[in-house]
């Protein structure tokens, strides 16, 4: 241990005799290690806020769609059978949207119109932040009610409490019974930019009742593919002159960690070769330092060094070098993660623990592989030929 401690010792004198040229011989590893830990963390980061979208949008949720040539409609059966799916399928709702302009006194705005079912909460993950939702009676007898996104309650009623206000679609008002809380910051066009009216109305507002999509959200993870398959086959025996599609957010879900998982991977292979860069630079350096200490290492073979002892100063010495590198850019990279995830994610994510223990651990290996050359060769040397040269 003692005598570790003394090569040790020796490699830090070394480094601090040749400060310039140790610096410059650590940049390659720097830059390195800064590079893999900024970039997968920002990758990682992006991973997290797409789930995080995914998670806000509900989880087990089932898409449905049709449409017949001949204008065949299925609607009311397939909302049917998804019902009678109890073991799969928690809820069901249709999901037809239309593009409309609100009013409310001398306000107005375009916003999306959903017209669903008094389960459209639970398949869409809407929260209720004030007043109720649509009720099975709304629904039956046509009301002319709805519940409000959290973007069109603070565009139009701001302050003021919206319950039992009146808003107008295409000229009829509607009564709001409710408030969804918000999920997306208010943000234009995402969920909270939204009015929910009973699907029985759509006829009324867009002039027509065909439905022809709707959301199933399943018990549980294990039974989506099961109610899939089952809405899927249902559909297939249904639909002969036309099309139809059944898909699940799983599915998208999976796809979309394997894409960030291939991207990650691509981005920090990338990233890494300035590390094999850095690790060739080391490699340089020491054959430098051992022609250099030529004389050094006579001497110290002369009084009795053996060739493991050699190979262990100057190993060290690589190593220390890379390991120095390799913190510099740790501290680097978690800058450079929280400024770059903070411009372009608007939140800082910092590098994951077991990232940055990797990068430093793989910058030490990188140094030993790369010092391990000019170590051997060093301790090759006969002591009366190193003293002769000098």
């Amino acid at each position: 241990m003692m005598r570790i401690f003394q090569t040790f010792s020796m490699a830090m004198k070394s480094i601090f005799n040749n400060k310039m040229r140790s610096l410059l011989t650590m940049l390659g590893i720097i830059i390195g290690v800064c590079s893999v830990i900024t970039l997968v963390s920002v990758m990682r980061g992006s991973q997290a806020k797409i789930m995080e979208s995914y998670a806000l949008m509900g989880t087990n949720r089932i898409s449905v769609y049709y449409n017949t040539w001949d204008g065949t409609d299925f609607a009311g059966d397939l909302y049917k059978f998804c019902q009678s799916l109890k073991a799969e399928v928690e809820g069901v709702t249709p999901s037809s949207t239309a593009w409309l302009t609100l009013r409310y006194k001398n306000k107005s705005m375009d916003s999306r119109v959903n017209f669903g079912s008094d389960q459209f909460d639970q398949c869409q993950n809407y929260t209720l932040a004030a007043g109720r939702s649509l009720c099975y009676a709304d629904i039956y007898n046509r009301v002319k009610v709805c519940v409000l996104g959290s973007r069109i309650a603070q565009e139009f009623f701001n302050l003021e409490n919206p319950i039992g206000k009146t808003i107008k679609i295409k000229g009829d008002e509607y009564t709001v019974v409710g408030v969804y809380q918000s999920k997306f910051q208010n943000q234009e066009g995402s969920d909270d930019d939204m009015v929910l009216v009973p699907y029985s109305r759509m006829r009324s507002v867009m002039g027509t009742s065909q439905i022809t999509e709707f959301t199933v959200k399943a018990t549980s993870a294990e039974n989506v593919n099961i109610a899939v398959n089952k809405i899927g086959n249902w559909l297939s025996e249904r639909v002969k002159q036309g099309y139809f599609d059944v898909y699940s957010n799983t599915n998208y879900i999976e796809q979309q960690n394997e894409s960030n998982m291939m991207l990650t991977l691509l981005v920090g292979g990338i990233a890494g070769i300035s590390l094999l860069v850095g690790g060739i630079g080391i490699m340089n350096i020491m054959l430098v330092s051992v022609a250099e200490r030529t004389r050094e290492i006579g001497i110290r073979m002369a009084i009795g060094a053996k060739r493991r002892d050699i190979i262990t100063q100057f190993l060290i010495e690589a190593a220390t070098i890379s390991a120095c590198g390799g913190i510099i850019g740790i501290v680097l990279g978690a800058m450079g993660s929280a400024l770059l995830s903070s411009a372009i994610l608007k939140e800082v994510f910092y590098p994951d623990p077991t990232i940055t223990i990797g990068a430093f651990l793989f910058s030490v290996v990188l140094g030993v592989f790369f010092g391990f050359y000019p170590a051997n060769k060093a301790s090759k040397m006969q002591p009366v030929e190193a003293l002769r040269n000098q």
